[in-house]
């Protein structure tokens, strides 16, 4: 590796390299993915990743020579309780009202290898976005944060926090929390910046 960093468009050919990344680094490791029980996708998910690369084109990644760095269910589904949660926090964080538009763009999925931790890819990655989302007519970027550490670099961006949600106060029918990652992640939390 020379250290130059590469970051652009992911291409529809490229959709299933970057769903195998996904699966192997950020739903094996991303709080509420990797804690008990994890969320283990099953082949039909990872279609739906895929066809979602190939068919919206808005999907970007980081490679560094060769190596890359990239971004109806029931109750019972961690993927569903997942989503749930995701389709909560944006509600009430009331994006489209507060910034008085229509289209956001919104950042689903950001991955960066372990391997690759504490160099700031992140926030690279984080800044093509809102380079890309202006360039695209976009007038908010919003992302939704399950991990402290993606938090953190919207928070150094400058990026406005809309709604927090504590992971041991999101309850099922029970009372009892859903979701109990390791700290230091703690809450799920929405972040949008006008571009």
């Amino acid at each position: 590796m020379d250290g130059t960093l590469e970051i652009r468009v992911i291409q529809p050919e490229e959709a299933h390299k970057i769903v195998k990344f996904l699966v192997e680094n950020f739903f094996a490791h991303a709080p509420l993915s990797s804690c008990h029980p994890k969320n283990v996708l099953t082949a039909e998910d990872e279609a739906k990743l895929c066809k979602c690369i190939e068919i919206y084109g808005c999907s970007i990644m980081a490679l560094e020579g060769d190596e890359l760095q990239a971004d109806e269910l029931g109750k019972d589904n961690k993927n569903g309780q997942i989503l749930r949660l995701l389709g909560e926090v944006n509600r009430d964080a009331g994006i489209f009202d507060r910034y008085g538009v229509e289209e956001i763009l919104y950042l689903f999925l950001a991955s960066v290898a372990t391997s690759h931790g504490g160099r700031n890819i992140a926030t690279r990655m984080t800044q093509e976005w809102m380079r890309l989302g202006k360039l695209w007519n976009y007038q908010v970027l919003s992302m939704d944060c399950s991990s402290y550490y993606c938090a953190r670099v919207c928070e150094r961006l400058g990026m406005e926090c809309l709604n927090t949600v504590l992971f041991d106060e999101y309850r099922d029918d029970s009372g009892n929390p859903i979701f109990k990652p390791a700290l230091p992640h703690v809450a799920m939390k929405t972040f949008a910046q006008r571009l």
